[in-house]
């Protein structure tokens, strides 16, 4: 028998074999892929979210308090004083330390406008010093006793209140159990509408959450000219809490 066709012959077992061990390779690969398909359930992802309204239990002032001098030295000597002075105050008016912080310290030597021979000129004057004291009132039935105190310290400003509530006090357990519940009726409603049943939660996500105030009012006075106290209306903040949650359908 010539050489050509007897390889041909030897060759033709081979083929046959290797086209069976294909064809199981892809039987087995589609019994596999439709195993982990019925395996795998069908998901919905859907958002939830939910909101809670609290009256506002925190009031925030900001007084600024400046001083002057031709010297550098005393008008920063002059306002450390009248500092240390307020805070002392305001400690004894019963706020605590941890709710009493000073911020934007500045210094800087006023250029006063001269005007001479057709010529804007500018001359070094005075030197200033400037200090911002931030206090929290945590119990807003002494707001007008509060208010009363800031408005007599001499030679500064005060902006506020800027009302807020207690982050301790938000229940977040309610809310992320609200947000939850919100995410389940909403998916309840989508498998309704493809004819399926929503399973457990495969998965749940927390998103952050974000607060939108509702002040009384916010009042600003300029102090130095005395007087009584303010009254405060505290209003309400609105808290949200947010969920993603992933669902079984079937």
């Amino acid at each position: 028998m010539p050489t050509a066709v007897k390889q041909k012959l030897i060759n033709i077992p081979h083929l046959v074999n290797s086209s069976i061990l294909i064809i199981f390779a892809v039987i087995i690969g589609l019994g596999t892929w439709f195993a982990i398909k019925a395996l795998t359930p069908d998901t919905i992802v859907v958002s939830g979210t939910s909101s809670s309204v609290m009256a506002n239990q925190i009031s925030t002032y900001s007084l600024s308090v400046e001083k002057s001098d031709t010297e550098k030295a005393a008008a920063v000597e002059a306002l450390t004083v009248a500092t240390k002075s307020i805070t002392e105050a305001i400690k004894e008016f019963g706020i605590a330390p941890e709710d009493i912080e000073t911020t934007n310290f500045n210094v800087y030597q006023r250029q006063d406008a001269v005007y001479s021979g057709g010529v804007t000129k500018y001359e070094l004057g005075d030197w200033f010093a400037s200090y911002t004291i931030n206090a929290k009132l945590r119990d807003l039935s002494r707001s007008e006793e509060f208010t009363a105190l800031l408005s007599n310290i001499e030679g500064a400003s005060m902006w506020g209140p800027n009302l807020t509530i207690d982050e301790k006090e938000i229940d977040e357990e309610t809310l992320l159990t609200a947000a939850i519940e919100d995410a389940r009726s909403k998916a309840e409603a989508i498998a309704t509408g493809l004819g399926k049943k929503i399973g457990k939660a495969v998965q749940i996500s927390e998103g952050g959450a974000s607060n939108v105030y509702f002040s009384g009012i916010r009042s600003e006075v300029m102090m130095g000219a005395g007087g009584g106290g303010i009254p405060i209306e505290p209003g309400s903040t609105e808290t949200y809490k947010s969920v993603t949650v992933v669902f079984e359908i079937r």
